[in-house]
């Protein structure tokens, strides 16, 4: 069995190269891999934000990926209501046992407009700007023509021919956000996204394939139902040449103790169509936030010998600068994963 998933690996393994881009279960924990708009906007002044994600660990080495950020507000005497955010974001993602790996770093800035007196009613234009280095460790690697029907046999040529193990590239995102907060009990946003604007050659046998625009869009509600119980449905749509995937799903929020300075605890529930239920668990107090995913499988790699799925940690810092008293504009907070 265990060479039939090496065979099944190593026929995906031309597919995997030119993949669909990275994904988390908690994608709202790291924003600047959402969307770019999200920059700046926070209820902090700055944010600093960490996710980690191990998968398939149980059929082959586990696939790692691993994505840090860094955003803030900036001249928020001088736009009174409106926020400038600007940030960075760096994201490594080592597939199976580092044959392919990548390395990305991305600068990021949005503008979010207010649309109402109220403040509570913004429309946000993000983009980015970054580079990508993508790797391939060739030694090791085995392809279907060298399976002789029963195992792989190193002794038979591959006729593989890589022209280059190291690519790099410029690439840029952009973004919108919408925001609303129309009753003290209701905030609702609503995000697109678009990634890959560029469409980067991406080839480590010198042809010419281009990485394909990934188009993502996502949104959901905040709903206070008491003193101190929340609920955030939200959802997820990324589309990417022929590969599309669906998350929607919803966490209930419990603020404990102090009204002013609760700890917040939150658990949830998503389904990732035709691939994953995933469950979430997570904690805050006094800005930090700590989150924690599980992926149960549900598509046909469950059939491996072992269950298969997708562990996520996520910790995120929400800060200000000096004790000021300006609460600043009336977002709407995302959901805690």
């Amino acid at each position: 069995m265990r060479n039939v998933y090496l065979l099944l690996f190593s026929l995906l393994f031309p597919l995997c190269i030119a993949a669909q881009d990275i994904h988390f279960s908690q994608f709202y924990a790291s924003p600047l891999t959402l969307n770019p708009s999200l920059t700046g906007f926070s209820q902090g002044d700055y944010r600093v934000s960490g996710i980690y994600r191990n998968q398939w660990a149980t059929v082959t080495s586990p696939y790692v990926t691993f994505a840090a950020g860094y955003d803030m507000k900036l001249l928020k005497n001088k736009l009174k209501k409106d926020v400038f955010g600007v940030g960075v974001v760096a994201v490594h993602d080592r597939s199976g046992d580092g044959t392919v790996s990548l390395l990305s770093g991305y600068l990021s800035a949005s503008y979010h407009k207010l649309l109402s007196k109220k403040g509570n009613h913004f429309l946000g234009l993000g983009i980015q700007a970054g580079y990508v280095q993508r790797q391939l460790r060739t030694t090791g690697l085995t392809f279907p023509s060298v399976f002789n029907g029963v195992d792989f046999d190193p002794n038979l040529m591959s006729g593989e021919n890589f022209t280059n193990t190291s690519i790099g590239y410029f690439d840029m995102n952009a973004g919108l956000l919408w925001s609303a907060t129309p009753h003290e009990r209701i905030g609702l946003y609503q995000g697109v996204s678009v990634f890959h604007l560029t469409q980067p050659k991406e080839s480590f046998m010198n042809q010419d394939v281009r990485l394909k625009m990934r188009y993502t869009i996502h949104g959901g509600l905040r709903i206070k139902l008491h003193q101190r119980w929340y609920l955030t449905p939200n959802y997820i749509v990324m589309n990417q040449n022929k590969a599309m995937e669906v998350n929607l799903g919803t966490a209930v929020e419990y603020h404990l103790g102090s009204i002013n300075d609760p700890v917040i605890l939150s658990a949830g529930g998503w389904w990732r169509t035709s691939d994953a239920g995933i469950i979430s668990a997570g904690a805050e107090f006094k800005g930090i936030r700590l989150g924690l995913a599980y992926d149960v499988t549900t598509s046909g790699l469950q059939a491996a010998p072992k269950p298969t799925g997708g562990f996520e940690i996520a910790l995120i810092y929400t800060g200000k600068f000096g004790a000021s008293s300006d609460p600043g504009p009336v977002l709407v907070p995302c959901p805690r994963l």
